[in-house]
Formats: structure tokens, C-alpha cells, sequence
């Protein structure tokens, strides 16, 4: 439930909703749908997509005669650019295709930005109510924006003020946007949200956590998208840090190390007992440091009954989709290393 102080407001600023997308056929029209309820004066708000489909898409946009559709080159940043800057309002607010936004989003977001000193703000992406057991595990892992804990689970204990801000929940002033020069160009496939928040704070920018400003974000359903959207963000992890092979190979999450559990499996076939206690001791150890490394997952332990999932879900699946996210994310920040290794040799 809303805090009704976000909700009484005697003056409308206004805001312009922008949503980059590419082959969202089967999203937008849900999202574009909860955009065009919202409890907000038509004549102070607008949504924007910055579309660069090869689907029907801009067709399905084309068909929302309140939603303004601009056609661009497909990349991240790009997009972005494209549609802050031809906003009408000085409030931004960004939102991912497949999200569902609730009527109040845009009263949270005029309250917010009544604190002058408030430059960007961002807020959490939980599962909608109809998610499948799957998306719900996978929700669980804390992604994105804190996933089912909520963004709250991004940030450490004591931590006020958040270090990013996600890009499917976040609104900025176009002037802070400005005097940044905006996305980085260079992150065409993600990781924009997380260099443009690094370089807000270290111009001296206020970021910050509304916990009250929430959308309800599509997860993964399957293990298949699962899978692949987290390579995708191995992607984004490449391009904020660009890390050398050697660390990508020593990770824990290289797969190649995946193997050596099989491999011990086989060494003690025949020693069922002793291999029992290792797998045994093996799991609280790396359970043990979920609580310890892992940001979400404390929080997951602390809201399970909330969220609504078993026991079982807890200790044993939702900890092997977070060591498969890990893996995945190690995959595609090898497959994006090949890919920046080859356009460096090119002539």
C-alpha cells in the first residue's frame, strides 16, 4: 500500500515516461496499458517509446493515439539519449517494456522531486501476481532492482543513499542528465544505468531510493530465458569493468570449474558415505557464503514468508539459480571479450 503523503499533492510537475524498446511484441501493450491509467493529470505527463524493432512493435505503438513513437538505431545508451532529449518535461522517468506500472507511479515520483536537491531517483521491480513458480525462483535471485526482496537488497546494511540506479525503474532531471552528457554511447547492450549513476555521484549528483516507487517487472519464466538473459548480463558486467581473460578464467563461476564436482562424483562412486558428507559440507559452505558475499540473498532468508515460497525453494533451488546466474554472466563476459578482442585486431 502507498504511503497516501505521495499521494496528496497540490502541484504537478511535469514528466515524461520513456521506454526503449526492441521486438516487444508480446510486452508493450500490457505496460503501455498501465501507462495510460495512471492517476495523473493527462495534460502534465507523456510516454515515449524510442523503438528499433524488426517485430510489430512500432505497429502496437502506433495504435496508442497518447503515446509518441520514435523510431532509432538499437542500442542502450542510444535509445535512452533519443528519448530524454526530445522530451517535453524536465522529470524523466524510465521503465522497461516488459514492466507493469501501478496508477500511482507518477504521483510517487512529482513527491520525490519536491526536494530540490534530488537529482535522480529509483525504486524497486517485484514480480507481478500472475508469475509462474519458475519466474518467482528467479525473482528470488534479486534481480533486477532487487528482484522479489525488493531494491532495498542492493544495498548494504547502513547504506543510505544507493550506489546505481536500475534502468527498468529510475527518473532523472533532464539538467543532471545534461551535465553529464547523458548515456554513454559506448554501452550499446547494457550497463548504461550503472556508468550513468557512477558518474552522477562523482560529480556530486543526490541519487536516491524510493522505497515506495515500484513497478512490477515480467521475470524470466524458464530456464532457457533465464539463462540467456543472464549472459546478457555478463554482457553489461563486461562493459563497465572490461576484465582481462585471466580474471574471467579464475573466476569461481568459470565453467570449466563446474566439472570438478562431476569429476569427484566419479573419483568416490564407491565411497557413497565419504561423498555424502563432502556434498554435504560442500552446500553449507556455499550457503554460508551467500550470506556472507551475497547482497540478496540475507534478504531473501528475512522475507521468505512474504514472498511466499518453501523452504526447500530457499536452501536448495533458488541457490542454484543464483550459482547458474553466475555461470551465465561468466559466458557472456567471455563472449563479449571475444567479440571487443576481434574488433581490436581488425585494421
Amino acid at each position: 500500500m502507498t504511503d497516501n503523503k505521495f499521494l496528496d499533492n497540490d502541484h504537478f510537475s511535469g514528466i515524461s515516461v520513456i521506454i526503449i524498446t526492441y521486438n516487444e511484441e508480446k510486452n508493450i501493450k500490457d505496460c503501455l496499458n498501465s501507462l495510460l491509467e495512471l492517476d495523473y493529470p493527462k495534460d502534465r505527463c507523456e510516454v515515449i517509446v524510442v523503438d528499433s524493432s524488426t517485430d510489430s512493435t512500432p505497429e502496437i505503438v502506433s495504435g496508442y493515439k497518447n503515446v509518441r513513437l520514435i523510431r532509432s538505431r538499437k542500442g542502450f545508451s542510444q535509445q535512452r539519449n533519443m528519448g530524454w532529449k526530445q522530451a517535453v518535461y524536465n522529470i524523466t522517468a524510465f521503465v522497461d517494456a516488459d514492466t507493469i506500472v501501478p496508477s500511482e507511479y507518477l504521483k510517487i515520483i512529482n513527491k520525490a522531486f519536491k526536494n530540490i536537491e534530488t537529482a535522480a531517483i529509483g525504486g524497486n521491480a517485484y514480480p507481478p501476481e500472475n508469475t509462474n513458480r519458475f519466474g518467482v525462483w528467479a525473482a528470488c535471485v534479486g534481480h533486477p532492482a532487487g528482484g522479489a526482496m525488493g531494491f532495498k537488497a542492493n544495498m548494504k546494511k547502513g547504506q543510505k543513499k544507493p550506489h546505481f540506479l536500475p534502468g527498468c525503474n529510475s527518473a532523472f532531471r533532464k539538467n543532471s542528465l545534461e551535465a553529464v552528457s547523458g548515456f554513454d554511447p559506448e554501452f550499446y547492450d547494457g550497463g548504461e544505468d550503472v556508468d550513468i549513476s557512477r558518474r552522477m555521484r562523482e560529480r556530486g549528483f543526490s541519487l536516491e531510493y524510493i522505497p515506495e516507487l515500484t513497478v512490477y517487472h515480467k521475470p524470466r519464466n524458464s530456464l532457457k530465458k533465464y539463462i540467456q538473459w543472464n549472459m546478457g548480463v555478463g554482457r553489461t558486467k563486461f562493459n563497465l569493468n572490461h576484465p582481462p581473460l585471466f580474471k574471467l578464467i579464475f573466476q569461481p563461476s568459470f565453467p570449466l570449474w563446474s566439472l570438478l564436482p562431476i569429476a569427484l562424483i566419479f573419483l568416490l562412486f564407491n565411497h557413497p558415505f565419504v561423498l555424502a558428507v563432502l556434498a554435504v559440507l560442500g552446500w553449507i559452505l556455499f550457503l554460508m557464503t551467500l550470506c556472507l558475499f551475497a547482497n540478496p540473498y540475507p534478504h531473501l532468508l528475512k522475507q521468505r514468508k512474504k514472498i511466499g515460497i518453501s523452504f526447500l525453494s530457499v536452501f536448495f533451488i533458488v541457490p542454484v539459480l543464483i550459482y547458474l546466474r553466475q555461470v551465465s554472466i561468466n559466458i557472456g563476459q567471455l563472449k563479449k571479450w571475444r567479440i571487443v578482442r576481434k574488433k581490436r585486431k581488425r585494421p
